[in-house]
């Protein structure tokens, strides 16, 4: 458990010593012992493959097992599936059981989540069957009109909503309020199904004006179809408030925030919009489905800082977005007291932005033979050391037009359309790249297919180390979390769900 102690006007927070958070902080040992020895894998750029001849610094026994086993047994490998009597060298042997232990289970069927034993609060609620606690009359509006609710949302977008919502719902319940701030909250959509779906009162923050009006407009359009159908349908739809949220500094301050303004303007909507008196002793709940970057920290920072606010349930993305210079006041990674107390806590661009991104749908193309697509990396991977040598280092990693690439393009082609854009004393001439020396690096794609696909197997470790010190920075504060895969990662790469509720 954790115990706080009062110096003056600062908050001391004791590490919460129960069992699953000192085995969370052996996890992160772990974790960084292995960067230790394969980070420069993550930190490297695959652009820069044949640049840095990358392949080269790979152990001997490693380069000599990808010349004798197919681009799909390794896809195969590293998803734990069937391979063929090929010795494999012990290290990557060892690596890859490290990662699995050391890494959040990315199955969403799996009924056993990252959760501090300290919770007050019934768990168990995540993981089974709650219909009953959640079945409202609107509720059978859904049923029998559901596709009402599918217009303008793309498939993927409509998965995670459906899935998202009832564990919003689930929070609403344990926490013993009804109202909900959606941040980041875009068209409206999750927003939409919390309203009207399980009865909520929901104010969605938005940044985008044009966002914002286009929620609206999206109401409006909601509620008339709904009324065709439903006369005396009377629920309540959100509101929509175009406004930012301020970076959260030190969240032990007295001193006034920008957010202040912000949040009794939330108070003042629920009140007034919703009649719901007395706001601040009610409270509201934080929600975000893929705040980005640091957004999904200031959330975290208001909820430690304000009291009002229930529960929080966010799932994250854009890694690499994360703020974590430390010479800047306010840091997006690392937030945990026991990161922050390790010399050896830091995570590159490079690696937050490829733990963006799922090892399985990468390794399905590679177990498939559906892999000819991967063939970019190598393209640009080349490009990436002609423009070099044409240009100099000046021309290292800039842009160039992105380029889909089948199993028919030549690279000639890629070229062309690659650099389509650039001024003309800037582009290859047929001359910088028609030659055996391009030839040869070619004619090794798949060495680049192979070292992106380490990049993706120890990606997951990554992520586990940016959620795992937001679990006990909550921790930290006597406010336990919970972290669960909720998402098939194969249709949402970012698929874990961080919740704590007070």
């Amino acid at each position: 458990m954790a115990f706080t102690a009062k110096l003056g006007k600062v908050t001391i927070m004791s590490m919460c010593t129960c069992e699953v958070c000192q085995s969370v902080r052996v996890i992160l040992d772990n974790i960084f012992k292995i960067f230790k020895t394969y980070g420069w894998i993550l930190d490297s750029y695959i652009i820069d493959f044949y640049q840095d001849d990358l392949w080269s610094k790979l152990p001997n026994s490693w380069k000599n097992l990808f010349k004798n086993i197919s681009i799909e047994e390794f896809g195969s490998w590293i998803l734990n599936g069937c391979v063929g009597k090929q010795v494999w060298p012990l290290s990557l042997l060892a690596l890859r059981q490290s990662i699995k232990i050391s890494t959040i289970d990315r199955d969403p069927g799996n009924k056993t989540p990252f959760v501090c034993n300290g919770n007050q609060w019934n768990y168990s609620i995540f993981v089974n069957s709650t219909d009953n606690l959640l079945k409202s009359p609107e509720n059978n509006l859904f049923c029998n009109h559901n596709n009402l609710f599918k217009k303008h949302i793309k498939v993927k977008k409509r998965y995670e909503i459906e899935n998202f919502s009832e564990i919003c719902a689930k929070c609403t319940y344990l926490s013993k309020c009804k109202c909900i701030v959606d941040t980041g909250a875009g068209m409206g959509h999750l927003a939409r199904q919390l309203s009207y779906k399980y009865n909520l009162s929901v104010v969605c923050i938005e940044q985008t004006k044009e966002l914002s009006d286009l929620a609206k407009k999206y109401d409006e359009e909601y509620l008339m179809t709904i009324k065709k159908h439903i006369p005396n349908f009377d629920c309540k739809p959100s509101y929509h408030l175009c406004a930012k949220i301020f970076e959260e500094n030190n969240i032990f301050s007295d001193s006034s925030s920008n957010n202040d303004e912000l949040i009794k303007s939330i108070n003042k909507i629920f009140e007034s919009t919703f009649e719901i008196s007395s706001i601040e002793n009610f409270g509201f709940g934080f929600i975000g489905l893929h705040p980005c970057g640091d957004l999904a920290v200031t959330l975290l920072k208001l909820y430690v800082k304000r009291p009002n606010i229930k529960f929080i349930s966010i799932v994250g993305c854009c890694y690499m977005k994360l703020t974590t210079d430390k010479e800047k006041n306010s840091l997006g990674y690392p937030l945990s007291k026991y990161l922050n107390s390790m010399s050896n806590n830091y995570l590159s661009y490079a690696a937050l932005e490829v733990a963006c991104h799922a090892v399985e749908n990468y390794c399905d193309k590679m177990r498939s033979g559906d892999y000819h697509n991967l063939k970019v990396h190598a393209y640009r991977s080349v490009l990436e050391m002609l423009l070099i040598k044409k240009g100099g280092l000046i021309m290292r990693h800039g842009r160039v037009t992105s380029v889909k690439v089948n199993e028919q393009m030549t690279f000639d082609r890629y070229c062309e359309l690659a650099t389509a854009k650039f001024d003309d004393n800037k582009k290859l001439f047929k001359s910088d790249y028609q030659c055996m020396e391009v030839e040869k690096f070619l004619d090794r794609w798949q060495d680049v297919v192979a070292f992106e696909a380490l990049r993706m197997m120890l990606a997951p470790l990554v992520e586990t180390a940016v959620l795992l010190d937001r679990f006990l920075f909550l921790s930290d504060h006597n406010l336990k979390p919970l972290i669960k895969a909720e998402f098939d990662p194969r249709r949402s790469p970012r698929n874990f769900v961080l919740i704590s509720i007070k």
